[in-house]
């Protein structure tokens, strides 16, 4: 790891020096505005950061997917979709389940927002839980990197992903209908899907209705599932799983119909959404599946372009009613039920004297029961209220500077599992204050220098405080603690980044310090055949950096050739017993190369190298390096006046056998083995 280590840095350094060095002697790069369109830093608006900014702008590490580029990288889950991004990784609970994870911080420190709206599935309690969100009808999706609790609560302390959608319209479409249908297949889990996304106005009223219907068989992989390792340990109650990962299938069936009322300066809708996923949960154990149903209330309104103070003005909520039930073959085992909302202010004022802002309010509730034998936690409520003000100040021509404040009122409440439980009837609440300071600094035209810092404050939630159970997924036995305190944390970000020109990118690190990172520690006791993990204060670092660098080349008007390289790396520790944390990602280095002709087609190859990580925490086991070669290719017809596009993907090329280290079930569960997927899309 440590030469390793040193190549990176290196080439890190080199990258850095490429950016300084690029000179016009490089051919110049086409002006994106006039079609190439997903290369120009500044023409990309940032909506999760509260000032509506454009990427160069930002003090905040912000990763945007978007039309070409999304639909190139869309994946079964919202995790595996973003995994390939700088910083971010999978959870990866199988082709069913995978949430993001952020710079090696997942769960409650990662909040998943639909149109700045939380989810309110229970994704973030366990990592088999799958994220209720179809990634192949989002348009755009936002990741911020690094604390984002200003905005958007406690749980964004390692970042947000803010996925955007048409559900809720709030400008009339430009023609009498406007929409998308798409089919494509897969042929490593046999997956067959479909999807179409329909919007129309009526007079002032414009209406939307999407619908998807995914199905797979249990997903190819290269050799045998579990590890060798892990077959030495003893023998499964089912034939040793070799060239199939067994319950591994997916099935997700969503319907969405929305519509608005929009007029000149604003506009208010509401949208509902049913969505179904049936999915196999391949942690080792037989037959264990995951049937789980959200019904989703969404509403939005919104003023603009408003004469005097305020200049705009947004309110939007979620209500979620939200089951699932994990089955051992046809019996049904554990129930889980989650009731909750979310329901945001944002106000931005107009710029007075250079300094312009958000100001905002928001509550937040949920009721999660879980029922059965299985079930690791009690019956708990979780509810919180909070104000926040963002404002940005331009100190000169060249120089802005962002600072903002959040406070929040949570309360975690638990009625106990039962009355032979020896949980009470516990309430606890927290008061949280967090502070954010950034700057932006344009160094010369193209060069930007960004510093932030972030103090967050996130309380525990009723998991890390009242868990008393078996938590199967996992394969341990959990146990909160009520008298946990805060977590506190001090996270920085700096970045050098170059805008505009044939060489662009940034080259960036980061550091979070915790004072008393909550994490599950071994006790090294056993209780119902699983080693017992407690929840605990304990103090501790992460530090690391990432890079995304392109050099663009144009050898005439309609054509464009680029390459891009993109390593990113995270090393965190235990202050106090210099442990190393679990499920951190190792060392990554991505290289690709791009060719697009607007008359032909566009191309994409790359190559990723994923090294070894043998930082691990106690009991947890090491995992290989692995090197992953991937391609696309997509074609565009016009038709009858609507554009038809043709698009390949291949996965995996080279069958490598490949774990994630980041996931729990990456000693028996690898990711799968060389795939292609076709499809057709039709924009119209």
């Amino acid at each position: 790891m440590k030469s390793g280590l040193q190549i990176i840095a290196r080439l890190s350094l080199c990258a850095a020096f490429f950016l300084l060095g690029a000179t016009p002697a490089l051919a110049q790069a086409p002006d994106r505005r006039e079609g190439f369109g997903q290369h120009v830093i500044d023409e990309i608006v940032v909506e999760s950061t509260g000032l509506n900014q454009t990427l160069s702008d930002q003090a905040q590490p912000v990763t945007i997917l978007t039309g070409h580029e999304l639909d190139m990288k869309v994946q079964s889950s919202l995790g595996d979709t973003l995994a390939a991004e700088p910083g971010i990784s999978s959870s990866s609970f199988g082709p069913g389940a995978g949430r993001p994870v952020i710079r090696g911080l997942g769960g409650d420190r990662i909040r998943v927002l639909e149109n700045g709206v939380g989810t309110q599935d229970i994704s973030a309690t366990s990592p088999d839980h799958a994220v209720t969100i179809d990634s192949a009808l989002v348009d755009k999706i936002e990741v911020v990197r690094g604390p984002a609790s200003l905005l958007y609560g406690t749980s964004a302390v390692g970042g947000i992903v803010n996925v955007f959608d048409e559900r809720i319209p709030e400008f009339l479409p430009k023609g009498p209908i406007q929409g998308s249908a798409e089919v494509r297949g897969e042929s490593s889990n046999r997956l067959r899907s479909s999807l179409m996304s329909i919007t129309a106005p009526i007079d002032a009223i414009a209406i939307h209705i999407d619908g998807s219907t995914s199905k797979s068989d249990d997903v190819d992989i290269p050799g045998f599932a579990r590890t060798a390792q892990a077959r030495d340990s003893g023998a499964l109650e089912y034939s040793e799983p070799q060239g199939k990962l067994p319950f591994s299938a997916t099935q997700t069936d969503t319907i969405t119909a929305g519509g608005s009322y929009v007029f000149d300066r604003g506009f208010a809708g509401v949208a509902i959404n049913d969505y179904k996923t049936i999915y196999g949960v391949p942690n080792g154990e037989e037959d264990v599946s995951v049937n789980a149903h959200r019904r989703r209330l969404d509403m939005r309104a919104g003023a603009r372009n408003l004469e005097g103070f305020i200049e705009s003005a947004t309110m939007r909520g979620g209500v979620v009613d939200y089951d699932h039930t994990e089955f051992e073959g046809e019996d049904a085992g554990t129930k889980f039920k989650s009731n909750g909302f979310d329901s945001r202010l944002d106000i931005k004022h107009a710029e007075i004297n250079y300094l312009r802002g958000t100001w905002g309010a928001q509550a937040q509730g949920n009721r999660l029961e879980a029922i059965g034998e299985e079930a690791f936690q009690p019956p708990s409520t979780t509810n919180s209220y909070s104000l926040f003000a963002l404002e940005e100040f331009r100190a000169a021509e060249s120089l802005s500077l962002q600072g903002g404040l959040r406070y929040d009122l949570s309360s975690v409440e638990t009625t106990g599992f039962n009355s032979d439980s020896d949980v009470d009837d516990i309430d606890k609440n927290f008061g949280l204050f967090s502070q954010s300071v950034g700057a932006v600094w344009d160094v010369m035209s193209d060069y930007s220098i960004s510093l932030s810092s972030a103090h967050t404050e996130r309380a525990p939630t009723a998991q890390e405080l009242f868990a008393d159970g078996r938590h199967v997924a996992t394969g341990v036995y959990e146990i909160g603690d009520a008298q946990l305190g805060v977590e506190r944390s001090l996270g920085t970000d700096l970045a050098f980044r170059r805008n505009e020109g044939s060489v662009r990118g940034f080259v960036g690190g980061f550091y979070s310090r915790f004072w008393n990172y909550i994490s599950a520690n071994p006790t090294g006791e056993i209780q119902d055949d699983l080693p017992v993990y407690l929840f605990q204060n304990v103090p501790a670092d992460f530090w690391g950096f990432e890079s995304q660098v392109s050099w663009f080349m144009e050898e005439c008007l309609h054509r464009e050739i680029s390459f891009d390289f993109q390593p990113d790396y995270v090393w965190a520790r235990d202050r106090d017993t210099k442990e190393y944390i679990p499920r951190v990602p190792p060392l990554r280095i991505k290289i690709g190369a791009n060719f697009f002709d607007e008359r032909l087609a566009r191309f994409r190859l790359e190559l990723q190298h994923v090294f070894e990580q043998d930082r691990t925490a106690e009991y947890e086991t090491s995992t290989d390096a692995y090197t992953m070669l991937n391609a696309y290719v997509s074609r565009e017809f016009s038709y009858r006046g609507n554009t038809l596009e043709l698009f390949v993907r291949g996965t995996n090329l080279l069958g490598e056998k490949a774990r994630n280290h980041v996931s729990y079930i990456k000693d028996v569960a690898p990711l799968p083995g060389a795939s292609a997927m076709a499809g057709i899309r039709m924009r119209f």
